[in-house]
């Protein structure tokens, strides 16, 4: 191909983008940010929500359940605990069995911000139906362990998901 042929043939494709450019649709506008919820108790509503889904989850998969899923809950801090958790498990020979049950969940705090939520619970859960057994079957579950544990939970979001960030054990006992 010619120097001038190539020159045509670029000049070609160069007005047939143009004109497809040209006819291109505006773009779409932005939406206007929103509060993620309505209220605070909305906010505390759906929190409430998302933790006993995930509860019920863990309670699923604890029992042998293949299809339950309790990470599609967290992200985060929480979600790199319950991998290390499992593997710790399944490294050490461990099975959790049985359920947990949630007594209180409380709203401890709830930031909004344009279109994310930053909400913190004290959640109160019976695990006294829960235990820790080794490869022989054995209950291995420690002595000290109460039959209540309070966690602080942190869930973040917007305004269509939330998602458990952390959740770690008070030292001190609100239930």
């Amino acid at each position: 191909m010619t120097t001038r042929a190539r020159s045509a043939a670029v000049a070609m494709v160069a007005i047939a983008l143009s004109s497809l450019l040209g006819c291109a649709p505006e773009p779409a506008p932005v939406p206007t940010p929103t509060p993620a919820f309505a209220s605070e108790e909305e906010a505390f509503a759906a929190a409430e929500e998302v933790y006993r889904a995930y509860n019920d989850a863990l309670n699923e998969r604890r029992a042998g359940d293949p299809d339950a899923d309790p990470q599609r809950f967290l992200t985060g801090g929480a979600l790199e605990v319950d991998i290390d958790t499992q593997n710790t498990l399944v490294s050490n020979g461990l099975s959790a069995v049985g359920t947990a049950t949630i007594d209180s969940l409380m709203l401890e705090s709830s930031e909004f911000y344009s279109n994310a939520v930053t909400i913190r619970l004290t959640v109160c859960t019976d695990v006294s139906a829960l235990s820790l057994l080794d490869r022989a079957g054995a209950n291995v579950t420690p002595a000290e362990r109460g039959n209540t544990v309070a966690l602080a939970v942190v869930l973040i979001g917007n305004g269509e998901s939330l998602l458990i960030s952390d959740a770690l054990p008070m030292d001190d006992d609100p239930c």
